[in-house]
C-alpha cells in the first residue's frame, strides 16, 4: 500500500487506467480502505512497528504519513486527487517512509 501511495505513475495506472499493464485496478477510496481497515495502519504504527523492530525514525516518518493522510481533504475524483498539490505531499512522505524502511 505504501508503494502505491508513493508512486503517482502507478496511481495513474491503477486509479485512472492509463496504460495499465498490471491487470490490477484500484482507487483512492480502495487504497485508504485497504490501508486503514484491512491492514490496520493505525495499529501497525502504534503497536506492531516497534515490536517488529522498525527504527524510531521509520516510525516517526510513518506517523508523519498517517497525519498527512488523516488531514487530507478528498477531492471529487481520483484524477483531481492525483493532480492536487496537497496529495503530492502525501506521495513525497510515502517515498520518505520507503527510504527509511529500506535502510533497515
Amino acid at each position: 500500500m505504501i508503494i502505491e501511495l508513493s508512486d503517482l505513475s502507478l496511481q495513474r495506472k491503477l486509479w485512472l487506467n492509463e496504460n495499465n499493464d498490471t491487470g490490477l485496478i484500484s482507487s483512492y477510496t480502495e487504497l485508504m480502505s485497504s490501508l486503514f481497515d484491512d491492514f490496520n495502519f493505525d495499529e501497525f504504527i502504534d503497536i506492531r512497528a516497534s515490536k517488529i523492530g522498525l527504527s524510531n525514525s521509520t516510525i516517526f516518518e510513518l506517523n508523519n504519513l498517517r497525519e498527512l493522510l488523516n488531514c487530507y481533504n478528498e477531492k471529487e475524483s481520483d484524477e483531481e486527487i492525483i493532480g492536487d498539490p496537497e496529495w503530492k505531499k502525501v506521495v513525497e512522505q510515502a517515498k520518505i517512509v520507503i527510504r527509511e524502511w529500506d535502510k533497515m
